[in-house]
């Protein structure tokens, strides 16, 4: 065994989350980004927390929740403190200097980075060990002229395929009422100040949307708005920004966009950012008029891989052509069992491969 072996297995880490908001998400990329390198420990009941610092110990990092901070003991001689809070404020609570305040909602690559700078700035991880990949983002805009036909259920389906290929997904909703945010939980909304922020971009303009970013079920997601988009002037040029922005820092490797029924210039702008373009039919007539009136219109759809899904739950006994479409989502007595038809799986191969 090399001196090098030698150090690289007492490097110590610790993570405490005793209110669940990171490590039910985080814990698999953890352990397999750290575990046959480290000596890391995962913790999220308070009462284990406080055994855990009652031991005497050392620790080189130790990322923890704000409402378990009080647990820390003197017995645990700790090299660097992250604790996460919800928000910075501006007469931010003085800490010790081993403590540095992190944002909650930033991406969990973001922490790591930061985790995998601290052991490096200690001298207990080789230079150029762990280096976060850097993600190639791709957006996928899901789009159809039909009104409640499932465009919110397909981008919180095939964000949930994503995820289960190892892909860092982030899932936004466009439309007006960001409808997608029902499969999210309730009563949590984004801040009107990133509005602001998008308005009037500046440095602080990446770590507003990371403060307004959620996740759930390992799919990272945009609050929704308590207001609606159309009232709080959420224009294409803000989308725009928003886009770039996190296209740039390379934190996600799919961006999907639902962006709801409405075809006009604003949304044919946000769709026109796209990589790929699911377009969402029904196979009834009705459905079929409206997928005729959209390709009349066709200057306002992106030039981008479009993938065609038809959803048969309201069929009336049209039928479209095989070769036409990419697959269709079956007939499901609810939405749990709609989340896994085969077809989500068959465009997550596609458009990861």
């Amino acid at each position: 065994m090399n001196d090098q072996t030698q150090v690289r297995r007492h490097i110590h880490l610790a993570v405490v989350d005793t209110v669940r908001q990171f490590l039910p998400y985080a814990e698999e990329e953890i352990i397999r980004r750290y575990a046959d390198r480290m000596t890391v420990h995962l913790i999220t009941d308070a009462s284990s927390a406080a055994g855990f610092f009652d031991t005497p110990s050392t620790i080189d990092v130790l990322l923890i929740n704000e409402s378990a901070y009080g647990i820390i003991s003197s017995k645990a001689k700790i090299g660097k403190i992250l604790l996460q809070k919800a928000e910075v404020a501006v007469d931010e609570e003085e800490y010790p200097e081993n403590v540095e305040v992190v944002l909650k909602y930033v991406s969990s690559a973001e922490t790591f980075l930061r985790i995998e700078e601290i052991l490096r700035m200690g001298g207990v991880l080789p230079p150029g060990e762990n280096e976060p990949e850097q993600h190639n983002t791709r957006v996928i805009a899901v789009f159809s002229p039909i009104g409640g036909c499932g465009k919110s259920l397909v981008s919180y389906a095939l964000a949930k395929k994503l995820r289960k290929l190892d892909q860092k997904v982030l899932l936004v909703g466009c439309d007006a009422t960001q409808s997608v945010g029902v499969f999210f939980p309730d009563g949590i909304f984004a801040r009107e100040e990133l509005i602001d922020q998008l308005s009037r971009p500046g440095e602080e303009t990446y770590w507003t949307i990371l403060q307004n970013v959620g996740q759930y079920d390992a799919i990272s997601y945009l609050l929704p708005f308590e207001k609606t988009l159309s009232t709080l002037e959420m224009d294409p040029q803000k989308w725009e920004l928003f886009l770039t922005v996190l296209t740039q820092k390379h934190d996600f490797d799919f961006i999907i966009l639902d962006v709801g029924n409405v075809l006009n210039r604003a949304t044919a702008s946000l769709m026109g950012k796209s990589d790929y373009l699911i377009l969402l039919t029904e196979t009834n007539l009705i459905a079929n008029r409206k997928m005729q009136k959209l390709l009349r219109d066709s200057d306002l759809l992106p030039n981008c891989e479009c993938i065609l899904l038809a959803n048969e739950y309201r069929a009336d006994g049209m039928r479209i052509a095989a070769e036409s479409v990419f697959g269709t989502i079956s007939p499901y007595p609810d939405w749990e069992e709609a989340l896994e038809d085969p077809v989500f799986y068959q465009i997550a191969l596609k458009v990861t491969e």
